[in-house]
């Protein structure tokens, strides 16, 4: 009877067990099964373009560049050169966080230079993200202007789109020209060879004056250009005594050289030279000439924010110093300078151009009507 007991006691201890075999054929099933079920998402991304919602991609596109600066953000991507594109990681129009739909002139201008940035690539990447190859077209209406810039494929039918209302700023600017001249007594009246012209950027009265960024001037995230015109105006000849032996010659024989442009900044009452801006436009010229170069009548100088932030000169003031030397070059005098009146302002009696926000002196950013749509498919 206890012999039975224990065998009936043995069969029901082995019941629960599972066998070997069992459990490795049941860990290789799910393995199996977890492999194929993150494979399938996968397998089927071509066959599930139908779920995806075009109108939400190009919602968040459209947030993205009319709502966000970009990074990197001071100073601007738009300032960093071809060359170093790469260090651009996000697209964004907008000139801070803090004004959304207020629109950076000069972004605007950069975003759509598609000898910059080539589509779909660079654009892909730094604006539309994602793995899923979209195609995609992005438009900017200049109301104003009257001007369409566009980048990106042709629109098919069926497609995701959004359209936003957004305000433009213009960059500031300032014309130094006869008129200018004559006004503030900017032509010396001395005879002398070497003359010099000082620009003034005062920073930090141009934050403290206007504390609104859609009408600010604020040089660390706008850029800023001043045309100096009318340059011979200013040289002195006499029509009536035409004999170069006594100091008068036409205008149109002198040789004007722009030697350098010196850039100084003033920090605690402390003026120091910081170096040199090799960035001129010249006359008709469409690229820079690095100084010392020869000028016909017109030179203009855009700074931009990189070169401010290079100077550490956001909340300073900053002299733009041009130096200019003076030559005969009908051959009356022949082989050295010649002495005359022209544009010069580190006398007395004529202070530096101050770059403000007098609009007699300069043209004041304002604002201009534009549409951004962006399609996506």
């Amino acid at each position: 009877m206890q012999q039975q007991e224990r065998q009936l006691i043995k069969i029901c201890d082995e019941s629960g067990n599972l066998s070997i075999d069992f459990l490795v054929g049941f860990t290789i099933f799910l393995l199996a099964f977890i492999w194929v079920a993150t494979m399938i998402p996968g397998i089927l991304i071509g066959h599930q373009s139908y779920t995806i919602d075009y109108d939400a991609v190009a919602y968040r596109t459209g947030v993205l560049l009319v709502e966000d600066p970009g990074w990197p953000a001071i100073p601007g991507w738009e300032t960093i050169l071809d060359p170093q594109k790469k260090n651009v990681t996000r697209f964004g129009l907008a000139i801070s966080k803090d004004t959304p739909n207020i629109l950076s002139d000069n972004k605007v201008k950069r975003f759509f230079n598609t000898t910059s940035f080539i589509y779909p690539d660079d654009y892909r990447t730094k604006v539309i993200f994602g793995d899923y190859p979209y195609r995609f077209n992005i438009s900017l209406y200049d109301v104003e202007k009257n001007e369409k810039m566009t980048v990106g494929d042709l629109v098919p039918g069926g497609y995701g789109c959004i359209r936003r209302l957004v305000k433009i700023k213009s960059m500031s600017n300032a014309t130094i020209n006869e008129s200018v001249i004559k006004a503030f007594r900017y032509a010396n009246t001395e005879n002398v060879t070497q003359h010099e012209f000082s620009i003034l950027f005062n920073n930090s009265k141009l934050l403290s004056e206007v504390k609104d960024p859609l009408y600010q001037i604020d040089l660390s995230t706008d850029e800023v250009t001043v045309n100096i015109t009318d340059l011979r105006t200013t040289l002195y000849y006499n029509p009536a005594d035409p004999d170069p032996s006594h100091g008068h010659v036409d205008p149109s024989n002198y040789n004007i050289t722009l030697t350098k442009i010196d850039v100084y900044k003033l920090d605690a009452h402390t003026l120091t030279k910081m170096g040199t801006f090799d960035y001129p436009v010249l006359d008709d010229n469409l690229t820079y000439t690095t100084p010392p170069c020869e000028v016909r009548d017109r030179i203009t100088i855009k700074v931009n924010p990189d070169f401010i932030a290079g100077m550490q000169a956001q909340y300073t003031n900053l002299y733009f110093n041009l130096t200019f030397n003076l030559q005969d070059g009908s051959g009356g005098f022949p082989g050295g300078p010649y002495a005359s009146t022209f544009l010069n302002n580190t006398n007395a009696r004529a202070p530096s151009f101050d770059y403000n926000y007098n609009p007699k002196n300069v043209t004041q950013p304002r604002l201009r009507d534009a549409i951004v749509e962006v399609a996506v498919w």
